[in-house]
């Protein structure tokens, strides 16, 4: 914690010789800015995102002097596990909205100059894998990742979208044909149907580009995703036996898709205990690893807590539980009784 002054943080962001102190300058502004979002949509307030945040956004993004893979790395956001590292209680939806919030307001103020990055990052012939090509192929597919940030409700612009549609079909390398599905699947339910299906008939014959098929789709940020996942869990490209697959479409939605995951009513902690449980019996090591999205449940809200732990003991009373999954459900339930008996000797004491 440098415990530098807001306005410092985008001179130090845009001018900075050492491309890492720009990068850091940049997550920490970011950072403070939605924790300030987290806060005020707590007192019910709109989000909103700062001028000063758009400003030292755009200087980055129009920077042509800095690598093109620098930039995209310098717009990205901080991640979400790392944003609920720094509260007291985690909300995972609240710090959700505020992200999306915070795509949406970059797309709406700098369209234009996305856009423009956008077409200026284009390739000027065939595919070759070169460090600078890879580098523009990142900063361009950032750009349309923003561009395709979907309206509060759903919705995108049908142009941006036409535009993500266009660099599918006319992609000639799987970098560029991936980061346009993965775009319109978290802008658009229908469109991205329809391109998941094409794209699966294409490919479905490599075990890596499906596991990749199966994990866009667990970590689709649009409403729904759950039941997606529990269909996909019957596709004929799921395999529970096989731990890539388990990894790629259960893993990465319990663990990647916080939003989902997290959604109230606990649904998404009763699914991943009853695939824990049927795991369990077939490969002990990989029911514990997956497991662990439960094993932090004394992070989050009351509500969310007591979810979290009545599947981690539902688990626990399974009569046939293998001795390395017992091991995490019990360390996690131990920690939790241990603290509650110290909290309950002080009471006594007092």
């Amino acid at each position: 914690d440098h415990g530098r002054p807001d306005q410092e943080l985008p001179f130090i962001m845009a001018h900075d010789a050492d491309p890492f102190n720009r990068w850091d300058a940049g997550q920490q502004l970011a950072l403070k800015c939605i924790l300030a979002g987290l806060e005020g949509r707590g007192q019910g307030k709109e989000t909103e995102v700062p001028e000063l945040f758009v400003d030292s956004f755009q200087q980055v993004l129009l920077d042509q002097e800095a690598d093109p893979a620098f930039v995209a790395l310098a717009l990205a956001l901080p991640q979400e596990n790392w944003i609920g590292q720094q509260l007291p209680v985690i909300d995972p939806l609240a710090i959700f909205s505020v992200l999306q919030a915070f795509r949406r307001g970059l797309r709406r103020s700098l369209r234009a100059q996305l856009e423009k990055v956008y077409e200026r990052n284009q390739p000027s012939g065939p595919y070759r894998y070169t460090s600078a090509e890879a580098g523009r192929r990142s900063l361009k597919n950032t750009c349309l990742a923003y561009l395709l940030a979907p309206d509060e409700g759903g919705g995108i612009d049908s142009d941006l979208l036409a535009l993500a549609r266009r660099q599918y079909a006319n992609a000639d390398n799987m970098t560029d044909r991936f980061s346009a599905l993965r775009a319109i699947v978290n802008a658009d339910r229908a469109a991205g149907d329809r391109l998941l299906e094409n794209f699966y008939q294409q490919w479905r014959q490599d075990p890596l580009v499906v596991d990749k098929w199966l994990s866009l789709q667990a970590l689709c940020t649009l409403p729904g995703t759950l039941e997606r996942v529990k269909a996909l869990t019957a596709h004929p490209a799921f395999v529970l036996k096989n731990p890539n697959k388990v990894r790629a479409l259960i893993g990465a939605f319990c663990a990647g898709n916080q939003a989902g995951f997290h959604e109230s009513g606990g649904a998404g902690y009763a699914f991943l205990a009853d695939y824990v449980l049927r795991l369990d019996a077939m490969n002990p090591q990989i029911a514990a690893r997956q497991l662990t999205p439960l094993t932090t449940w004394q992070r989050y809200d009351p509500e969310r807590q007591t979810l979290m732990r009545g599947q981690l003991e539902r688990i626990m009373a399974s009569s046939s539980l293998s001795g390395e999954l017992a091991e995490v459900v019990g360390k996690s339930l131990r920690r939790a009784k241990q603290e509650e008996s110290a909290l309950e000797g002080t009471q006594g004491v007092q």
